[in-house]
């Protein structure tokens, strides 16, 4: 996070960051034991992160096997000879305001086109519906039932009409593929719904 912060230049960081800037800056001989104190998935987090940077050596290390990986996924592109990966752009629809900083790992799926440097494009396709705007806490095991988990019930109570989109992922210098795709998934929803959720209504003039 310093790199981040440094580039802001003394500038503060919005409320919807503190939770990441809380992590990256815990101390390293406190992240064991902050890491009893909370769920599952946010004590991998925790644990998964580190203060002060890294050697240069494990830097090194990292970026050796972040080449390995781009190789594998790569090749097993071209081993399946398809054109183009579909995926969902998010799990949820729009978040409310002010909760996108502690339901961050909603976000991974975004996250991979840059990890790989591939091209990708997001295109809305539906909307939800009312018998979907709900998050069961109920059919989820029970080592994820924690405060993601509950987020994401926030998020999805009243979300009847808001946007779901996919994600459009091609393989390197496939940017032109990825567009071509796009515009076929695009041809075929039709997508043409205006949101309605979270709206409020228009005040009728007396």
């Amino acid at each position: 996070m310093r790199g981040f912060t440094e580039a802001l230049e003394g500038e503060a960081l919005i409320p919807h960051y503190n939770t990441l800037y809380a992590a990256s800056n815990l101390p390293n001989f406190l992240r064991p034991l902050v890491s009893l104190m909370l769920d599952e998935r946010r004590a991998s987090l925790v644990k998964a992160a580190s203060y002060g940077g890294i050697s240069v050596y494990d830097f090194w290390q990292r970026s050796a096997d972040l080449i390995e990986l781009r190789k594998k996924w790569t090749q097993a592109y071209q081993n399946a000879q398809v054109d183009a990966i579909i995926h969902p752009a998010l799990p949820l629809p729009a978040v409310q305001h002010g909760i996108s900083g502690d339901l961050t790992s909603a976000f991974s799926y975004m996250m991979l086109s840059n990890l790989l440097l591939w091209p990708s494009g997001v295109v809305p396709v539906t909307t939800i519906r009312e018998d979907e705007a709900y998050y069961s806490l109920v059919d989820l095991p029970k080592n994820q039932r924690d405060s993601f988990a509950r987020l994401a019930n926030k998020v999805m109570e009243g979300s009847a009409g808001l946007p779901l989109s996919v994600a459009v992922l091609t393989s390197s210098f496939q940017d032109e593929k990825c567009l071509q795709v796009m515009k076929v998934i695009e041809d075929l929803a039709q997508f043409a719904a205006e949101p309605t959720a979270y709206l409020q209504p228009k005040k009728t003039k007396k």
